[in-house]
């Protein structure tokens, strides 16, 4: 599977640049599949996750890892 890459670029405002307006979402939890037994890789969850934010125009921020049931980091399993 090709990873995607995502970057976004962060710049200084100017002083006379006026306060942004927008308002976000923080995400803080886990994505596990219904289904028992099933898997879901890190990738292929970024290469999801990515598609929908760039559809939609939006950006994240942040990190993510892959973990088992319990929220443990593991090895990614789609490397």
């Amino acid at each position: 599977m090709m990873r995607k890459e995502f970057f976004m670029n962060f710049y200084k405002k100017d002083e006379h640049e006026p306060e942004s307006e927008e308002i976000g979402v923080k995400l803080d939890g886990f994505v596990l599949p219904l289904k028992d037994g099933e898997k879901i890789g890190h990738n292929e969850f970024l290469n999801k996750f990515l598609d929908f934010l760039e559809a939609e125009g939006w950006s994240y921020t942040g990190g993510s890892v892959q973990i088992d049931f319990d929220g443990n980091a593991i090895e990614d399993i789609d490397d």
